[in-house]
């Protein structure tokens, strides 16, 4: 049974999930379709567009809420195509997502690249598709050019990049914030940023707080995830842990060890409340995912 408080997400997933399958090709096409819809529809918490869906009804965007979903499904489908790739063998090598089999494992290698390589553009292609009298081309402009480099060079795909360099080294804890923030926190930052290109006259400081909130969020989101990599159930994760500790990368916990690392997830949440609090916005259900996030175990 879900509680009262928790609805919000829920209706909000139905939303997010009819979008995400609106945008994808017919499954039945080719064995790329087919991985697509497995890959995209296999559940997942959606946070990223949680994150868009929230903050646009928090500043009541003039634009519809069917185009609300559309960059939510677009800014989803970003995260669903790096998550096939960082599945790879030559990448992380895990052969679970969201308890079933990875991309690769389930069809084979080529056909997980090529999906991959599918989803990213597909991304793209929607938000050049939406319609509405609120969003000018301008800004739909801007808001594919915020996707764009949030997975380009200098975005998620170098992250991936120093993640992999950095197998058998020991990072400095600056030098795994930077790498993380590469790799999950400018998407999320995307996601923040492209509500507030919707949303009409929000002034510079509300953008500035704003941003500064998706930073300490997506930190503390990683940093949870490296603790459940050490710690978590995998029943409850949905696949095996500790892969980092086979990858022999370093994480918040081989740096600082469990407790030091989820103390300072707490600490960046905290952070990040506080920022919520400075704005001039109804923003509990922000708070509510802040919450979620740092007592998370999948």
């Amino acid at each position: 049974m879900i509680a009262e408080e928790e609805k919000f997400l829920e209706e909000n997933l139905t939303r997010i999930n009819k979008a995400l399958f609106k945008t994808l090709p017919k499954k039945e096409i080719s064995k790329v379709t087919e991985a697509i819809h497995y890959s995209v529809m296999n559940g997942g918490k959606r946070i990223r567009p949680q994150i868009i869906l929230i903050l646009s009804d928090i500043l009541n965007v003039e634009i519809s809420n069917d185009n609300v979903d559309l960059i939510a499904a677009a800014g989803e489908l970003i995260h669903c195509y790096s998550l096939i790739h960082d599945d790879l063998p030559a990448m992380d090598d895990d052969d679970y997502r969201r308890g079933q089999l990875s991309c690769h494992k389930k069809f084979d290698e080529a056909t997980a690249i090529l999906t991959g390589d599918a989803i990213q553009p597909l991304s793209l292609e929607v938000l050049t598709s939406i319609e509405d009298p609120n969003l000018n081309d301008e800004t739909k402009l801007k808001i594919i050019n915020l996707f764009a480099r949030a997975c380009g060079p200098e975005g998620m795909v170098e992250g991936q990049n120093r993640d992999i360099l950095s197998e058998n080294k020991v990072l400095t804890e600056e030098e795994l914030d930077e790498v993380h923030y590469l790799k999950t926190g400018k998407l999320i930052e995307a996601c923040v940023m492209c509500v507030c290109l919707i949303k009409k006259d929000i002034d510079d400081i509300t953008i500035k707080k704003l941003i500064k909130f998706s930073n300490k969020f997506g930190l503390a989101f990683q940093i949870r995830d490296d603790i459940l990599d050490e710690i978590g159930d995998e029943t409850k994760i949905g696949k095996p842990i500790k892969s980092d500790i086979k990858n022999n990368k370093s994480t918040y916990p081989s740096i600082l060890g469990i407790e030091k690392s989820q103390k300072k997830a707490e600490l960046l949440i905290n952070d990040s409340l506080e920022i919520l609090n400075e704005l001039p916005f109804k923003t509990d259900k922000l708070k509510f995912l802040c919450e979620l996030v740092i007592k998370r175990n999948n």
